[in-house]
């Protein structure tokens, strides 16, 4: 017990850690957890309420950072925002922040298993007016909770628990990460280009309202 104490201390902050560090593998490693407590079920829940509550934590305090952020940005005009967001990953960012506004949730549940998607959907959210964020971040949690501890036993139950669960696990994270790589690109090829001034507007939102009442009373 004691070394499964340690060992779910450093994949929560592992879990915690790639949100700012998407490369960190912790969807692997929560897999290859899940498959070297196969068979106990104790260990399983606090191993699926430990990543779900990690991941939680690690998106909703990237929010906060992104808010403060954006809020410095916008603060510094419309420049310092078009100097950081530009091309395809303005397009990106609109695209995500619009089906943010109309299905928080449905959004929620795509982007959060796409390679790096949770970063990206905060900082999408980050930029849109008080979105439902905390519960967002709490359904992807769980979402991908259930979904890596099941695919861990999943693979411990075919392929049997220890080395082999853990080979198994590592080499089906990194075929459904290339896989869904793949389907991002794809789709992103699929969408045409969106006006700047649309990109503008939504990336420096809700902080830069009152600089365009600003800019309109001097217009006048």
């Amino acid at each position: 017990m004691t070394v499964f104490f340690w060992a779910m201390l450093i994949l929560i902050g592992m879990v915690v850690a790639d949100f700012f560090v998407p490369m960190l593998p912790s969807a692997t490693l929560v897999t290859a957890a899940a498959g070297l407590v196969f068979g106990n079920p104790l260990l399983i829940g606090v191993l699926l309420v430990g990543a779900a509550v990690a991941s939680w934590l690690g998106e909703f305090l990237g929010y906060r950072l992104f808010r403060s952020l954006r809020a410095g940005l916008a603060s510094r005009g419309p420049r310092a925002v078009r100097g950081l967001i530009t091309g395809t990953v303005a397009k990106l960012e609109t695209l995500l922040q619009r089906t943010i506004i109309d299905h928080p949730y449905r959004t929620t549940m795509v982007a959060r298993f796409l390679p790096a998607g949770r970063t990206a959907l905060a900082w999408a959210a980050a930029g849109t007016a008080k979105p439902p964020y905390a519960r967002m971040a709490a359904l992807g949690g769980v979402l991908w909770a259930v979904y890596s501890v099941s695919l861990g036993l999943t693979i411990a139950w075919i392929a049997g628990p220890g080395l082999q669960s853990l080979v198994g696990s590592v080499v089906t994270m990194a075929a459904v990460g290339l896989f869904l790589g793949w389907v991002a690109r794809r789709w992103q090829r699929t969408h045409p280009d969106l006006p700047e001034a649309a990109v503008l507007a939504i990336a420096a939102a809700p902080d830069a309202e009152p600089a365009a009442a600003d800019d309109e009373a001097r217009a006048a």
